[in-house]
């Protein structure tokens, strides 16, 4: 009831559709009514009476009832199908603005391909509960008391006699349709399983072909198709049985009403026309009996697929704005970390305890081992997560005070994995700052060194990338990730290694755009070649969660602590220098084979 109670609420918006839209549902069952009534004066009063001179009369208003009906019957659809639309626009909606204000953390949890299925399978569902089944359910009540009023005014034995059957197949309906709700939400589940996985493997179709892993992918995708089907059999048993029990329970009181009816007739206590007015009735009535049946099933297979679209909308977002948070006007560019702690999981710390200043214009490689907390850090910088303790401030100012949106459009990352949207070159550039010229765009993708191949393409920056930019090489992509931070001129910069796809003349070139860039920025570099963080401001070495060594490429050096361990082993298999010695490469490994986050 309570789910129920929140659909209603959801819909009240759209009370000017679903006025009208009740108001039609709600007539359209008397004018149907108002025939077998016709049909009955007919027979009595014009057939066996003989009176030719009413058959133009009653023919003409049998046929103004049918086409009244005919008009209440397709404008009712059309605004059924409307209103339809808009429940579906406006769920979807929530859904996906909902969806952008969780935390990365939700999606590190959540499978896309079940998020996905709430757009494709539930949402549908859910919208069909008040723009299908309770509109039904409205007209079979109004069908059902007006029909049974009139059969009681025409005849009560033959009314009691037919209102018997609905009564009994009703009752055997409550009782059998309720496991369908539970029954239908495995059903659902099943589904978004389906399309998870169908998603999943579209998306690592290269590796399943490299690792001649179809066969075994056909046979998972398989088993959960076959049980897909087992729980929609069931759901569909169930129907079936309620449907088939109503079509014998509806023969056999046609029946009734004909024998019962003729003996009626026989013995003077009825008239012949009021038998065949009954037996119409009671099929204009059987119907709408049989949606209410239909409508207790209906209502669980919605409320089950409404179930997990609130589920979802009730997440709640990890990283919030305050209340009153402050406006990001003029930013120097300061970022501190005061004894930050994070994890991901509870009591598995990825931080701990992290104290570090990056001063405005300073430039920050950090480094260390996979796992280290590198990406982690800077995730904390863009409020993609806030810390368990401690605190990241700007210019001085806690994150968690500043508005989300100001703050965001002081940052620009260029991650290692660039993604693209199926859009075209120039509207992904774009995405740094939407208002952007042309001019701009060519601009910033000529300091990125991405306009010598971008005006080689037949449409240049109206190119379509293709789907996750399929149609681009990596350093092509990548250079347009780069092309897009530059176009939006933060003050604060993260780069997650940005030349590593590039080959040694465009890494050349670039290093001279990138040093323009960064010029007056902040700027926090996740290096994994230190070749490209010997020139920054100062080193912070990260290892397991924590800062382990700072300063100087030359500094670091002498010390000989990690930062020396991870620099010669990196040089020594370029032969640059000298094998390191076996102790430190020993750590070395040690150091990379933990994994304090991913």
């Amino acid at each position: 009831m309570k789910t129920l109670l929140r659909c209603l609420n959801d819909y009240r918006p759209l009370w000017r559709i679903w006025l009208p839209l009740l108001m039609l549902t709600a007539l359209a069952p008397i004018v149907a009514i108002a025939i077998p009534l016709l049909e009955k004066r007919l027979i009595d009063s014009v057939v066996l009476a003989r009176r030719v001179d009413l058959l133009a009369g009653t023919g003409a208003m049998y046929a103004g009832l049918w086409l009244l009906g005919m008009v209440l019957l397709v404008t009712g659809t059309a605004l059924r199908a409307y209103f339809g639309e808009r429940v579906t626009l406006r769920l979807r909606q929530r859904l996906f603005a909902h969806s952008g204000l969780l935390s990365l953390a939700f999606s590190r949890r959540e499978h896309s391909g079940r998020t996905m299925s709430l757009f494709v399978n539930d949402v549908p569902s859910l919208a069909g509960l008040f723009s299908g089944t309770v509109l039904d359910g409205l007209g079979s009540l109004v069908a059902l008391g007006a029909g049974a009023a009139v059969m009681v005014s025409l005849n009560w034995q033959l009314a009691l006699a037919a209102g018997l059957g609905p009564l009994v197949v009703a009752g055997v309906a409550a009782v059998v349709t309720r496991p369908l709700r539970p029954a239908a939400r495995r059903a659902q589940e099943k589904a978004a399983e389906v399309v998870e996985r169908l998603q999943e493997h579209l998306s690592g179709m290269r590796e399943v072909v490299a690792f001649g892993h179809m066969p075994k992918q056909e046979l998972a995708f398989l088993s959960t198709l076959r049980e897909l089907l087992r729980l929609r059999l069931r759901v569909t048993l169930i129907d079936t049985a309620i449907q088939s029990g109503a079509a014998v329970v509806s023969l056999a009181v046609t029946l009734s009403i004909l024998i019962f009816g003729a003996y009626l007739v026989i013995e003077g206590k009825t008239t012949l026309g009021t038998v065949v007015a009954m037996r119409s009735l009671f099929g204009l009535m059987f119907q709408p009996a049989g949606q209410l049946m239909g409508l207790v099933s209906g209502t669980q297979k919605a409320l089950g697929a409404a179930d997990r679209v609130y589920a979802f909308l009730d997440q709640q977002p990890a990283v919030k704005e305050c209340a009153g948070a402050q406006a990001v006007r003029e930013v120097a560019g300061e970022i501190s970390f005061d004894a930050v702690t994070f994890a991901y999981q509870p009591g598995q710390p990825v931080l701990r305890g992290i104290s570090l200043t990056a001063r405005p214009g300073e430039m920050i490689a950090l480094v260390g081992p996979s796992g280290a907390g590198k990406s982690t850090l800077m995730s904390l910088v863009a409020r993609f997560y806030d810390p368990a303790e401690g605190r990241v401030l700007l210019d001085g100012v806690d994150l968690r005070e500043v508005s989300l949106s100001g703050l965001r459009d002081q940052i620009a990352i260029v991650f290692q994995d660039t993604f693209l949207f199926a859009t075209t070159i120039g509207e992904n550039i774009r995405l740094g700052r939407d208002d952007a010229d042309e001019a701009e765009v060519i601009a910033a993708a000529r300091a990125a060194n991405a306009w010598e191949f971008i005006e080689r393409l037949p449409r240049g920056l109206d190119t379509p990338v293709g789907e996750r930019g399929v149609h681009l090489s990596e350093g092509q992509k990548q250079r347009i990730a780069i092309a897009r931070a530059l176009l939006r001129a933060p003050r604060i910069l993260i780069l997650d290694e940005p030349t590593s796809a590039l080959d040694a003349r465009s890494d050349h070139l670039l290093q001279s755009a990138l040093d323009n860039l960064m010029r007056g920025r902040t700027t926090f570099v996740i290096a994994h070649r230190l070749a490209t963080v010997q020139r920054a401001d100062r080193i912070v070495v990260l290892d397991r969660g924590r800062i382990v060594e700072q300063g100087t490429h030359a500094d670091l050096l002498r010390r000989r602590g990690l930062y020396r361990e991870l620099f010669d082993l990196q040089f020594a298999s370029a032969g640059e220098l000298q094998q390191p010695d076996h102790a430190g490469y020993a750590r070395w490994v040690e150091h990379a084979g933990a994994r304090a986050d991913t």
